[in-house]
């Protein structure tokens, strides 16, 4: 059986040990800087497999591996996409990314700009593997980047065929685009026929932004709309806004302390006819039990969904799809 992937960071996509292998192949200043600071595998391995505190914690990771994949961005997103197609049986994939995130850091933000185009060019062209797998591809909008950069990113989206949509993430920080900003830019996008999905309330039910509803076709994690505001969810409804749930994630940043308490998600979701896909978002950060299949597996062991429920919802997975599924 093969799955689609809907949620995946092209920052959390790539296994610690090929990171590692890339570090001490590669001179490069982000390598180097790596082999000082972690000098040996076990080390390295350590800081994807450690507890985290919470979700600030776990983005701390996401930092670390992009600026090494800005070293050879092709390098990355070959092996990402080509083990996501032999080991996961995955054969639709959505791979996100910021292409900002993935140019040089030392060089001024003028030229990082500059170089966008290229870094998204090279992860499509890398994507294109022997094996039989379609990727599609989402860029990613970021809360602390200032609206004219975000801006920037809707227009690149834009402009190449192969990206299908626009994402926002990131954490909160000063100075990044207001809430009436964001609603601006989402609106943007969709007028220049971008599809569109933004991560919500995945640890925080105070995140929940429904001037932004109007304008997604899918909402990232979405969790805390069913636990804490399952009033909204007629609205997605009808809006038909699908969430992407990204079960092992929540347990990795202390959002869960079990995936039983997903239940009431996949309940009130299902009593209100809300779409919902299950995806990896960084199997990377999550070990064995990160990969599609088990994602699967441990809400059919915690008795979240039932065995028979898996075709249904990898269904809806290619249902809600950005790109051309198989």
């Amino acid at each position: 059986m093969n799955f689609p992937d809907l949620h995946r960071h092209l920052g959390g996509a790539t296994h610690p040990r090929i990171l590692w292998g890339y570090i001490e192949k590669h001179p490069g200043d982000q390598s180097a800087q790596l082999r000082t600071r972690f000098p040996a595998y076990e080390d390295f391995a350590r800081e994807f497999n450690r507890p985290f505190v919470d979700l600030a914690d776990y983005l701390t990771v996401h930092h670390l591996v992009e600026t090494l994949q800005a070293e050879d961005v092709p390098y990355f997103t070959l092996r990402a996409v080509r083990g996501a197609a032999v080991f996961e049986s995955i054969d639709y994939l959505e791979l996100r990314f910021n292409p900002y995130k993935r140019t040089p850091p030392g060089l001024p933000p003028v030229e990082r700009r500059a170089l966008m185009a290229d870094v998204a060019r090279q992860v499509i062209r890398a994507a294109q593997t022997e094996f039989p797998i379609a990727t599609a591809f989402i860029l990613c909008m970021d809360r602390g980047f200032a609206p004219d950069l975000n801006r920037a990113i809707i227009d690149l989206a834009a402009a190449l065929p192969e990206v299908a949509g626009v994402d926002l993430a990131g954490p909160y920080q000063p100075g990044g685009p207001t809430p009436d900003e964001w609603r601006e830019l989402y609106a943007e996008a969709r007028a220049r026929g971008l599809r569109a999905t933004a991560h919500m309330a995945e640890s925080d039910p105070e995140d929940v932004h429904t001037a932004l509803f109007p304008y997604l076709d899918r909402i990232g994690h979405g969790i805390q709309i069913a636990l804490h505001h399952p009033h909204l969810l007629p609205e997605l409804s009808a809006r038909g806004i699908c969430l992407e749930i990204c079960p092992t994630t929540y347990l990795r940043t202390n959002t869960l302390h079990s995936l039983a308490q997903l239940r009431p998600v996949f309940e009130r979701c299902a009593d209100s006819g809300v779409p919902l896909s299950i995806a990896t978002d960084n199997p990377a950060l999550h070990g064995d039990a990160g990969r599609i299949v088990g994602q699967y597996e441990l809400l059919v062991r915690d008795e979240v969904i039932h065995f028979s429920d898996i075709l249904r919802y990898a269904a809806v997975g290619y249902r809600h799809a950005f790109g051309a599924t198989p």
